[in-house]
This record gives C-alpha cells, structure tokens and sequence, in this order.
C-alpha cells in the first residue's frame, strides 16, 4: 500500500481504484454513468483510477486470459487461473447460469489504498489492498425481472456463483462477500436485502448514488424562478427499454388523461417510436429513439413537468435522480428500492398497472400538488442524491473499510 492513511489523526488523500464500468470499455449502462459520476464529483480527499487506466499504465494486470493487454499466463498459477477462467467462460456462455464472468486481477505493491469494485466479480491475487464492493441490485432481481428467469433457474444460477467464490475467495456482488470488508448499498431496501442474505448490518453502509448538482435557476425549495406547472403540461419518459421500464404504461396513461388535459403533451426519449408520425401527432406525442445524455440534461428535462418511471427492472435510476434535481416530481412503480426517490412528497409509486399510472400521474398534475412535490423534488435530491451530500458519506465509507484493515 502506498503512504496515504491515517497518522497522528491526519486523514490524507486515498488513491482508489475503481473497479467499474466504464465507457471505453464496457457496454453503455447506468454503472458506466455511476463511474463518470464518481469521476466527476469523487469523495473528499480521493483520488479515482479507473481500471481501463490501470491496466494502461501496469499497475493492475489481469489474469486468467490467453489474449488482451495482459499477455500471456507465465507461471503455473496463472496457468492454472486461465483454465479455470475458461471453464468458467463455457458455463456461462451455456445459458444455465448468470453471464457475468469472475475478474481475476493482481496488484502493483503500493499503488493502491483501496479498491472499490462496482458490480464486477472479482478476486485480487497476491497482497492486495482492502476491498469495497457495490451494486445497484442482486442478479437475481434483474434476471428475473428483466429476463423472466424462473426460481428454479436463478436457484441453479446462484448455486453456481456461490461454488465459483467459494472455491476463489471471489467476491460476487451481492451474493458473496469474498474479500470485500464493506458493501456500499445505495438503498434502505438493498440494505436490508443484504442483512437477511448474511452481510454483516455493520458492514453494509447505505450511500444512494448521486450527481452533481445541476446549478439551475431556483428558488430557495425548489422551484425554479417564475416557473410554475405549465398551462399545457407536459409528461417525460426516458429510458432505452420501452418495455420494461413501463413505457406502454405511461403511452396508455397519457391518452386517457387527453380527456382532462387536452393539450397535454408526452416527450418519449431513447427508444425506437412504435407510432407512425401522424398518430404521434395526433395524439401530442414527441418520440426520438436517442438524445445524447447531455442534451437531455441541458435542454429535455427543463421543458418538463412530471417524469413518468413505471419501471419492473430498476433500482435508483439516474433519469428519476437528474429530474429531481431540477425540481421535476416523479412517478415510479412500487418495485425494488424505487418508492426511496418519491419520499415525503416528491411523487409518488404506484403498481405498474395503467390505472394506478393514470390516477399517479393525474395526482402530480394537480396545480397545487405539482407545486409542492416540486419543491419537496428538490429537498430530496439535496437530502439523498446530491454529489454534496453523499460523496463525504462514500468517503466514510472508504476510510471505515480502512480502519478495519488496521485494525486486524
């Protein structure tokens, strides 16, 4: 480990490096957002490498594969690793078990405090740093929900991974802790999720994902200066999955309140439209299948006044956060950890039928209550997702993960 610690009661600056999606490498997720917003607001005092970075530079190599940066295996163990990795690969490539493949990496002595791996399975050879791992939601919730797995099939799944981390002391997201110390649960829900799974309570620290806060133009509360619900409101929908983020739902729901709201509008984004442009039309319908994500930040979501989020699949997504922010309420489904981004008034969840997404939405169009879920939007955000609040509570995170280490 390099020098950064704690002496004297100083706490100095920790190198971390973050195991975790990112754009350059790894298909475009949520997780990769969770990286760039990391990298964009990092914790006090830390000091990110992301893993792509690391394995540039030689610090980080990762074992168990014939080809790639890595090179070749040299001794008998990584010989031995990279027949167990291909083993592994042709199970998972079979369908039977969960795709997500076990990451066998070593580390450059001292260059490193602390590993947070985010998502990824991992198993660190040789002397290695503490670890802390996290995840939105287990893999059993979303193959089940996203993919329709039945019990017996996750029960096989899970039984898999759990002989896979056993047998490496891997640490295996949510399922297994290996060589994790800490889980860093960005949900009560998860939380206690966890608990119930065997995660030591005072191991698992609830620190919710987060983003910068936007710097737009508000009021104190919330409320953007001089803006009020529109004369001719106007429902967002944001995800590339129509499908299991409840898309039908909220199309379905937004030509039935046609009757109450005649001019009200949907702005659908990020999915192929399934309407012809003339029934778009016709029925006050915008549809683009994709807005680079900045454009939607800057521009989309200021035109808005209720984001609509029926999802079956999600944990705390970004575009129910990023409304927030911008004093945008929310409806989600009752699903998972979602009902957490509504609290105390700042939208509402509601089960994923077109009746409860209807009366949801007609609620929040209320003129008085959409101005103070507004506010209570904004609260919300600065409370539970804001870079501000929640980086120094990652950074505890860290530093307990530390003092553990320390301490045996």
């Amino acid at each position: 480990m390099s020098s950064a610690g704690d002496q004297d009661g100083i706490e100095r600056p920790l190198t971390v490096l973050l195991v975790s999606p990112v754009g350059a490498r790894d298909v475009h997720s949520g997780d990769v957002t969770y990286t760039a917003e990391l990298l964009a607001t990092p914790p006090p005092g830390v000091r990110y490498v992301t893993y792509d970075h690391a394995l540039e530079a030689g610090t980080l190599v990762e074992l168990g594969r014939w080809r790639g940066a890595s090179g070749r295996p040299r001794t008998p163990g990584d010989m031995a690793i990279a027949g167990a990795a291909k083993a592994e690969a042709i199970v998972r490539r079979s369908g039977v078990v969960f795709r997500e493949p076990l990451r066998h990496f070593r580390v450059a002595p001292g260059a490193f405090d602390l590993v947070h791996a985010h998502v990824f399975h991992t198993a660190f050879h040789g002397a290695h740093p503490p670890v802390v791992t996290s995840a939105g939601a287990p893999l059993v919730w979303l193959y089940r929900d996203a993919w329709g797995w039945r019990p017996t099939r996750l029960r096989v799944a899970t039984a898999f991974d759990r002989v896979v981390a056993r047998s490496t002391g891997a640490s295996m997201c949510t399922h297994h802790g290996g060589q994790a110390r800490r889980f860093v649960s960005p949900s009560l829900f998860l939380r206690d999720w966890l608990i119930e799974q065997g995660w030591p309570a005072d191991r698992v620290d609830v620190v919710p994902n987060y983003c910068a806060d936007p710097q737009v133009d508000l009021q104190p509360g919330g409320v953007g200066r001089g803006r009020s619900r529109a004369e001719q409101p106007t429902i967002g929908f944001v995800a590339k999955d129509f499908d299991a983020k409840g898309g039908d739902l909220v199309v379905q729901a937004h030509s039935r309140l046609r009757s109450r709201y005649p001019d009200l509008r949907l702005v659908i984004i990020g999915s192929p439209p399934r309407l012809s442009d003339s029934d778009l039309a016709a029925r006050g319908i915008s549809w683009t299948s994709f807005v680079p994500r900045q454009q939607v930040l800057n521009e989309v979501l200021a035109g808005l006044d209720v984001l609509a989020h029926p999802s079956g699949v999600d944990a705390l997504p970004y575009s129910v956060m990023e409304a927030l922010a911008r004093g945008i309420p929310a409806l989600v489904s009752d699903h998972t950890s979602l009902p957490e981004m509504v609290e105390d008034g700042a939208g509402v969840a509601v089960p994923r039928t077109v009746d409860a997404v209807t009366d949801g939405l007609a609620h929040l169009l209320s003129s008085t209550v959409w101005t103070q879920a507004s506010v209570a939007a904004r609260a919300l955000f600065e409370r539970r997702f804001s870079a501000r609040t929640q980086a120094p509570a990652l950074a505890r995170a860290y530093r307990a993960a530390l003092g553990e280490s320390r301490a045996q």
